[in-house]
């Protein structure tokens, strides 16, 4: 099960990473056609996102990863997962405070774009041998 559950998080790393870049180009195309801010869509993004990286805690929890991986896999790999979220929401919670439609949805945008930067740093980490 272990197994299937890693199998699940190495694909799905890569369908989430496309996911958030196809939500920050809609982003930025709401901004140029000035639209109504409604961050539902942005939401869903960081939603997978953060259960992607729910997906990854489990099994560094279960599957022992602190013990036996390098340095890069055991502390880098989940920390830069955690600062994508953690940089990817505020950015959010500010564009939604924000009241202009076309500031909050570049915000968001930009959110977007660096959670998208840090995931692939993430992934790289992950691929890269040990």
């Amino acid at each position: 099960m272990l197994s299937n559950l890693l199998l699940i998080h190495q694909w799905t790393g890569y369908l989430v990473s496309v996911f958030v870049l196809v939500a920050a180009f809609i982003a930025f195309g709401r901004a140029k056609a000035a639209r109504e801010f409604e961050p539902g869509l942005y939401r869903g993004a960081f939603a997978l996102l953060a259960l992607q990286i729910l997906i990854g805690l489990v099994l560094y929890g279960i599957g022992g990863y602190w013990d036996g991986h390098g340095p890069l896999i055991t502390y880098v790999h989940p920390v830069l997962a955690i600062v994508a979220i953690g940089v990817g929401q505020a950015l959010l919670g500010r564009a939604r405070k924000t009241q202009m439609a076309v500031d909050a949805h570049r915000l968001a945008g930009r959110g977007l774009v660096l959670s998208f930067i840090l995931v692939l740093a993430a992934i790289g980490v992950a691929s890269w041998p040990t």
